[in-house]
């Protein structure tokens, strides 16, 4: 028989851990971007990844206590796995208020500038956004990021650690 067909993952968490890693630290990434260059594209992604990102770690979250039952017992699992579950809902917690913080800058753009009255100049146009909505999106992206890093961390360890 192939090996391919011999085995089953038999539990969603592993599959699921990476797309908020990579969703969240990606945001973050678009946030830091959004700061320094002020373009809409950089805002529109960051809150795409974010809102793709919270979904994902909702899910990776709701999947870990079938795999946590499966590997109770296990020593370096039962030290690690309350910080684990306690990095995770502040992770989840942290990617929905980076998308709420991305979605109220969003929100904020879509009013449209009044007209200039007659005989009045035209604002200048800038292509960069304003400085408070940059701001305002990179702080909790950057805890999102931090803190799944941090939850990824010790599931690892709980993975793959070995005792120094």
């Amino acid at each position: 028989m192939d090996p391919i067909r011999q085995y089953e993952i038999p539990f969603l968490h592993p599959l699921l851990v990476h797309f908020p890693l990579v969703l969240l630290l990606l945001g973050a990434a678009a946030a830091g971007l959004y700061l320094v260059l002020g373009r809409a594209g950089w805002r529109r992604a960051g809150l795409v990844l974010f809102a793709l990102g919270a979904l994902s770690a909702w899910a990776a979250a709701e999947t870990g206590p079938a795999l946590h039952r499966a590997v109770e017992g296990d020593p370096v699992v039962d030290q690690v796995i309350g910080w684990h579950q306690s990095a995770a809902a502040w992770t989840l917690w942290a990617s929905a208020l980076a998308t709420f913080a991305f979605a109220l800058v969003s929100a904020s753009r879509l009013r449209r500038p009044r007209p200039p009255a007659e005989g009045e100049e035209p604002a200048a146009v800038s292509r960069r956004e304003p400085l408070w909505g940059r701001v305002l999106v990179l702080v909790p992206a950057v805890l999102a990021a931090a803190l799944v890093a941090w939850t990824a961390h010790l599931g690892g360890l709980m993975v793959w650690g070995v005792p120094r």
